[in-house]
Order: C-alpha cells, then structure tokens, then sequence
C-alpha cells in the first residue's frame, strides 16, 4: 500500500509524459466560396454548399482554433466531422469528398476558394441519405495540422467533383451541428517540477515509514 502512495506521489511530482486524448474541435468560421460568375463569399447560410457542376464550383469553408492543443503534441489521427442538411446527390452510387488542409486566418474569404494546402483526404461517401446524417472522414496526412499548431489556426476546404452535390449544417444552423474536428493526441513530454524542500521531507517520511514497518514484521 505504501508502495502505491509512494509511487503516485513521485508521478505528481516529476511528470514526464501524459496519456493519449481525444479533443473535439467545432469550427470557429464557416461559408462556402465560388468565382464562377464573379466572386462570391457566404458565411450566412444555416447550410454551406459543396458542389460541383462543370466551372460552377461551391467549396465549403471551415476554420479552426488550435490553442486548445500543446504545440509539441504528437498528433495520432484527425478526422472531419460534417452534419448533411439533406441527402447526399450524384449521377452514380457515390459522391467524391477531397479535403485540403492549410493554415488558417480564423475567417472565410474568397481566397480560400483555391488557396494552396495539402491534401488530406480523397475518397467518396455513399449518396442518398436523409437530414441529420453524419459523416466523417479521416485526414490521410498529418502533416498540414502538425505544423499549424504552432500558429494554432488550420483551415480546411471540402471540395467534390463528378457533379456531386453537398449541403452540410454551418454555425448558424439550430438543427444540426456545425463541422468539427476529432482530434486524437498524446501530450508533449513535460519537464520534470522542482521539488520543494517539503517534497522531499514528505518522499523522505514515507520511505522511512515503510522502513520502519518492514523492520517490525522481522
């Protein structure tokens, strides 16, 4: 038991790493972007639309704060989280998601229509579906992420092509919730705390308690 007590103890005390943790991060801004018939930016729809139907392209927006996570963390998977507002449309069985990841300014502009990132996910989702659905995707690249840490803003873009057709729950929706990011993570390595004088007193008192037990049981 004492062993137990004096073990915990040390834990508290010199810190070197903490267990893996999972974060839920809900996006700060939202809209969707196109150029096709003049610039146009919408951060005001309880949807944001993600489509794709020849040069008419919507690109769905989502920013988000990273403060929450230790810039030395190591990161062990992400994955995006959307809400669908209704079905999901296409000419065939599937509809085409492609996610590029970039570092964020925490506001949609007509820029993030095309700015350079890396891309962290293309693969498909099944069309159909019914409002409320909800689907999620894991980034195939860590990289992007990892690196905005340290500026804790990352954008993420949702593009679709093959004339699929998305709408997804934004922050103005009351029905659904808006993008997020599942974050699985392990802590940075933590510097050992100086011990105070009573620290020691107190380590010291306890070895000399179970000193002193394992002599009387003799």
């Amino acid at each position: 038991m004492k062993k137990h007590i004096f073990l915990a103890l040390a834990a508290l005390i010199f810190p070197t790493s903490l267990f893996a943790a999972t974060m839920t991060l809900n996006t700060v801004d939202d809209g969707w972007v196109r150029t096709f018939g003049g610039d146009t930016v919408n951060t005001g729809d309880t949807t944001i639309s993600v489509s794709q139907s020849g040069a008419n392209i919507f690109n769905g927006i989502f920013e988000f704060n990273l403060a929450g996570i230790d810039d030395n963390a190591t990161i062990n998977s992400v994955a995006f989280e959307w809400t669908n507002t209704r079905f999901i449309s296409n000419l065939g069985a599937n509809a085409e998601v492609d996610l590029f990841a970039y570092l964020g300014d925490g506001s949609v502009t007509i820029s993030d229509f095309n700015a350079a990132g890396d891309q962290v996910a293309d693969t498909s989702v099944s069309t159909g579906g019914s409002p409320g659905d909800v689907n999620t995707i894991a980034f195939t690249d860590l990289t992007m992420f990892t690196s905005a840490l340290l500026g804790d803003l990352l954008s993420v873009r949702f593009e679709t092509d093959s004339f699929a057709s998305f709408q997804i729950a934004s922050l103005e929706n009351q029905d659904w919730a808006a993008g997020r990011l599942i974050v699985d993570y392990t802590p940075g390595q933590v510097s050992a705390v100086p011990l105070p004088a009573s620290g020691l007193l107190l380590l010291g008192a306890l070895g000399g308690v179970a000193g002193l037990r394992r002599r009387n049981k003799t």
